[in-house]
């Protein structure tokens, strides 16, 4: 039998919360957020919740990566707001077209979008 999960949660360390939560934000395009507990504050990304908490950087190969509905759009919109600047959409053809970026501590996130979805 499989877990049931009825969410998921995913935690990204950061070293400035504030700074941070303003960057998600703007990436999110959302200012609704949770404050759980002292120095953690959530965002709820469609079905997901994501959770920034103020830690010493170590910068693994985690990513982030999440399914939008208009790539294109998306990149656009985060190359105007100067979070992306060299980054190009890869593209698989049949299969997956995506673009990975970081955050201003190096957290690695991607948009991605599948063909199926056409």
């Amino acid at each position: 039998m499989a877990l049931n999960a009825k969410s998921i949660t995913i935690g990204l360390p950061v070293s400035d919360l504030e700074k941070s939560a303003s960057w998600y934000e703007k990436l999110f395009m959302t200012d609704e957020k949770l404050t759980p507990v002292e120095g953690v504050i959530e965002y709820q990304i469609g079905s997901v919740w994501v959770q920034l908490f103020e830690e010493k950087i170590n910068v693994s190969e985690n990513i982030l990566r999440l399914g939008v509905e208009d790539l294109d759009g998306e990149f656009e919109r985060l190359k105007t707001l100067g979070v992306i600047t060299d980054e190009v959409i890869e593209d698989a053809p049949g299969i997956i077209r995506y673009f990975v970026f970081s955050d201003p501590d190096g957290n690695k996130l991607s948009f991605y979008w599948l063909y199926e979805e056409e």
